[in-house]
């Protein structure tokens, strides 16, 4: 070989290495920057995680808050419209249910469901099926359907604020009833429901 194909030679190998050295420093590059960019989004999610975990939190704190318009008297009787009767099983749900925004509370103890059945089973109303049926599951200690019974009732009277749009777990509905009915016995019956 002569000197100049030697040159020659040297200068392809050092070009090809170059080259492809190149290539491989550019194809590591952007795998780092890919890398870079998947740990980056997958901090931004857990970021989102994270607001959304406090987020649910103070929800749920919100569902088992203190709420205004508590009272143990159902004050219906056999006279009573549906319009109030169906006002009492409205907030007798609320220990039950969650929703934006709750207002009045009434127990949802046995004593209760029992004497608004009685008044409805007695009755004339229009809507008499549909109270007897929610009624009759409630008497049997059934609330999976609970969010409904309230959104029934909250259509009936017109609501615009508060939809149900859970049930709350049996941790966070005693503690709603330990923060709204002050009654031991009560508190007591309530959570056994």
């Amino acid at each position: 070989m002569t000197k100049a194909s030697i040159i020659i030679g040297i200068i392809l190998a050092v070009l090809i290495g170059v080259k492809y050295g190149g290539f491989n420093f550019s194809d590591n590059k952007a795998a780092s920057e890919e890398k870079q960019e998947k740990v980056e989004a997958k901090a931004v999610q857990d970021n989102v995680k994270k607001e959304k975990v406090k987020e649910n939190k103070k929800a749920d704190k919100q569902q088992t808050a203190k709420i205004g318009g508590v009272q143990y008297d159902i004050g219906i009787d056999d006279s009573s419209s549906q319009e109030a009767v169906i006002e009492v099983m409205h907030k007798m749900t609320h220990q039950k249910v969650k929703a934006k925004e709750k207002w009045g509370a009434i127990p949802m103890i046995p004593d209760t469901i029992n004497q608004v059945y009685t008044i409805v089973k007695n009755s004339e109303f229009a809507q008499k099926a549909d109270l007897l049926a929610i009624l009759g599951n409630w008497k049997k200690g059934i609330f999976s359907e609970i969010d409904d019974d309230h959104n029934y009732f909250w259509t009936y009277q017109g609501g615009t604020v508060g939809k149900a749009y859970g049930i709350m777990s049996q941790s966070e509905e005693e503690t709603f009833i330990r923060n709204n009915f002050k009654e031991e016995d009560l508190v007591s019956e309530a959570s056994s429901q």
